[in-house]
């Protein structure tokens, strides 16, 4: 099963195209679900652009309309490496904190630290994201 999203190609260079979402009905993978699982083409993102890189030239111009096709595995896994490091990042220091009796305080401090760190790895890990698109 795959997520598919309408946008519009707003310009095209040899590097990424930059597209906005089209308001349409749901695909029907998120039909079941009544909304659409993709975070980043939500409902409030239309008229908002996005980036997406390309790894060879593509024969669209500004103004089409293609459809983004996300396969469900690549969605989860991709949302996997979003929340989990931060998630990790909040939770090890409180658990590590309260097995060796450390202050509230430290574990607090840590933590936020923590967040910070898997925040940026997950922006980092999460650059490999795979789109096709059909024209």
């Amino acid at each position: 099963m795959s997520c598919q999203r309408s946008v519009e190609v707003v310009s095209v260079s040899a590097r990424a195209l930059i597209v906005k979402s089209v308001a349409h009905p749901l695909c029907t993978s998120c039909l079941e679900l009544g909304r659409c699982r993709s975070d980043w083409l939500s409902r409030k993102s239309v008229g908002q652009t996005f980036e997406i890189p390309l790894s060879e030239p593509i024969s669209v111009e500004a103004g089409d309309v293609v459809v983004l096709d996300i396969d469900q595995q690549s969605l989860t896994g991709q949302m996997a490496k979003l929340y989990a490091p931060p998630f990790i990042g909040l939770m090890a220091p409180i658990i590590v904190g309260h097995v060796h009796g450390c202050s509230e305080a430290f574990q607090a401090i840590t933590s936020i630290v923590s967040i910070g760190v898997g925040w940026l790895f997950s922006r980092h890990w999460t650059r490999t994201f795979q789109i096709r698109i059909y024209q």
